[in-house]
């Protein structure tokens, strides 16, 4: 298995954060996504999802009249909880020391 791309771990944390607030459609992912000025389709979008769920981290449920809902499952909010984490950690390294411009 190759590692993810930068732009498919962002993805991947964005659709986890998605799912987390919200049970969703692929196409509801993609439009809410795109009100975050993150421009992805349907297609670039499956094989997040796919590694999700064979990673157990969401779960897809065929609901009539809308199609496959997407929602986080415990190890996804596992996995969501430590990516946060690390973010904080790059974050509190990024910025700049107090009093120091930048």
């Amino acid at each position: 298995m190759k590692p993810p791309t930068f732009d498919r771990f962002f993805s991947r944390i964005y659709v986890l954060k998605l799912v987390q607030s919200s049970p969703a459609t692929v196409l509801n992912l993609v439009e809410r996504l795109r009100e975050r000025g993150i421009d992805k389709n349907i297609r670039s979008l499956r094989p997040v999802l796919r590694s999700l769920m064979m990673a157990r981290a969401i779960t897809a449920e065929l609901v009539e009249g809308s199609g496959r809902v997407y929602c986080i499952t415990e190890r996804g909010r596992a996995e969501l909880e430590q990516y946060i984490s690390h973010l904080a950690v790059l974050k509190a390294e990024l910025a700049p020391e107090e009093g120091e411009q930048g």
